[in-house]
């Protein structure tokens, strides 16, 4: 495969995006209406050629992961002997779901990929470390590890190790770009200091940030977003995706939100009812994949609340562009007749060093008010610090009880992620 940049459609003009976004989602919805069982049925009254605006579209059903959950097998959309690849949600939102993957839809990865690093400026000349996980069925490592080097970039696979096997990794290879989750960065950052591993100084120039958010709702370096700025002395970037999308929406170099691949996916951010909201407005994250074979989705719930961002990308990208996930919507907290985010709380504890690590934990007696408690691996003394925080920023007071990081992984279970935020309320599998 030859990657191609100036094929994609982002520095098209926005009215030639959208005309080839209504022809691409027509032939989608021709396309999966033969080939996936599922659509076949719920889409029998559906005529693609009446699919001509955003509101058509708007139109369509939407698939949630409980469709997909409980019938897999009628979502596939190739016969078994043309999977290559199988591959497993996180499963932080309940019990994971099994993706297949075809060649074809192995080469639209790697292809989104390389045009997201290729956005952030990674060129052949640059070295990059992957410091996630490339086991257990995860998509993601794959996914950035075949997108370099479909770039042509420079890549090592190391993955979560020790401490002192990444510091040698690091004086060895001498990296531009790393790749991580931004807590597990953090934590590494400093204990390199402690080992005599200059962060300040090093080689590292950029950082591709996964799983969690950087930035705030006004798109403003979050306190963990600025920990890693000042740890590392590098530019932070950030990345969102999901398993069942195999597609990401990344920064490009002007960091002002992540960018679409209008040709490998078509966007919407929707309200409870699942209309669309204007751009800038909060809502829900819902996505078509275009272009995949194995398990082909039509408007996908992400459950992921985020907001388009309106104003034109100085980079000259006229795709569209998501700001930060600020919270699954199934996690949102209900107090005394409030909404909070729970990216509001977890900002404010990142921004202590002396927390090792934390839980949020989320309850419910009745369907008026949550219940939280926050568990600390940290000195007792700084507990005062973080009740005000809160009380100052989000505006709650919620208990906090200093625990240790064993207890807190033993509460999380055996989950690929770090979970930060459990979320036990009836009714709710949710965590993060």
């Amino acid at each position: 495969m030859v990657f191609r940049p100036e094929l994609s459609w982002e520095f098209l003009p926005a009215d030639q995006i959208l005309a080839r976004s209504m022809r691409a989602m027509r032939n989608h919805v021709r396309h999966i209406k033969e080939i996936s069982p599922y659509y076949h049925e719920i889409l029998s009254d559906i005529n693609p050629d009446d699919i001509t605006s955003p509101q058509a579209i708007a139109a369509l059903p939407i698939t949630n992961k409980n469709d997909v959950a409980t019938n897999t097998a009628h979502f596939l959309g190739v016969p078994y002997d043309h999977i290559t690849e199988t591959v497993l949600t996180s499963g932080s939102t309940g019990k994971p779901l099994v993706f297949s993957l075809t060649e074809s839809d192995l080469d639209r990865l790697a292809y989104n990929e390389a045009l997201s690093f290729f956005g952030l400026e990674v060129t052949r000349a640059d070295r990059v470390l992957l410091l996630v996980s490339l086991d257990r069925l995860f998509i993601a490592g794959m996914a950035y590890y075949r997108g370099l080097t479909l770039l042509g970039a420079n890549v090592a696979r190391v993955g979560v190790v020790p401490v002192e096997m990444q510091k040698h990794y690091l004086l060895m290879l001498k990296p531009t770009v790393i790749v991580g989750v931004p807590s597990f960065l953090k934590k590494l950052g400093l204990e390199l200091n402690q080992r005599g591993f200059d962060t300040r100084n090093s080689s590292i120039i950029k950082i591709v940030c996964i799983g969690e958010s950087i930035r705030d709702e006004k798109m403003n370096l979050n306190s963990m977003g600025k920990s890693l700025e000042e740890l590392y002395r590098a530019r932070v970037f950030s990345t969102y995706a999901t398993t069942e999308l195999s597609v990401g929406y990344c920064e490009c170099i002007n960091q002002c939100g992540g960018h679409a691949h209008p040709e490998l996916v078509y966007t919407e951010i929707v309200d409870e009812k699942g209309s669309p909201v204007p751009d800038g407005t909060v809502g829900e994250l819902i996505a078509t994949p275009l272009g995949v074979e194995g398990i082909p989705l039509l408007r996908y719930r992400t459950g992921d609340i985020t907001m388009k961002i309106p104003d034109p990308c100085a980079c000259g990208r006229n795709s569209i562009r998501i700001g930060p996930i600020l919270a699954r919507k199934s996690q949102v907290i209900k107090y005394k007749g409030t909404s909070v985010f729970p990216l509001t709380i977890t900002n404010i504890l990142d921004n202590f060093d002396e927390v090792d690590d934390y839980l949020v934990l989320i309850e419910n007696d009745d369907a008026l008010s949550d219940q939280v408690s926050i568990q600390v691996a940290a000195p007792p003394s700084i507990v005062p610090a973080i009740s005000e925080q809160l009380r100052a920023h989000a505006r709650v007071h919620f208990p906090i009880l200093v625990s240790n990081s064993k207890t807190i992984d033993a509460l999380r279970g055996d989950s690929r992620k770090k979970v930060r935020i459990l979320d036990k309320r009836r009714n709710s599998e949710a965590h993060a």
